[in-house]
């Protein structure tokens, strides 16, 4: 799915930024791929866990640990994304261009895109 330039965008106001970052960027969909797949895999272990280990499972399990299971994978999505693409975007000549204006070349080089 490649939404990048689809919107036009006028100015570079806070509504198009967010715009942007968020659709032109692709932040939405990695934040939704990232905290999909580990929250499947925080499932899968949970059952591991309550099916395989049983009794330990019994002993030691709070309620709060799948909720914590549950949120930290999107969050981890969230930071992958949403903390690199605002101050790497930019609006030039009505386009988005996301994860290009780099601070330093060598961000460049190690921060590489996984889309």
């Amino acid at each position: 799915m490649n939404v990048a330039g689809v919107f036009g965008y006028a100015d570079s106001g806070p509504g198009s930024m967010a715009l942007c970052i968020l659709v032109d960027g692709a932040s939405l969909l990695s934040l939704g791929l990232h905290g999909g797949t580990t929250s499947v895999v925080i499932i899968t272990l949970d059952r591991y866990w309550k099916i395989v280990h049983a009794i330990h499972h019994r002993k030691y399990y709070r309620r709060w640990m799948m909720y914590v299971g549950l949120l930290l994978p999107w969050l981890n999505g969230a930071a992958l994304r949403l903390f690199i693409v605002p101050a790497t975007a930019k609006i030039v000549n009505g386009r988005c261009y996301a994860m290009t204006f780099w601070p330093s070349p060598i961000m460049g080089k190690v921060c590489l895109p996984q889309y």
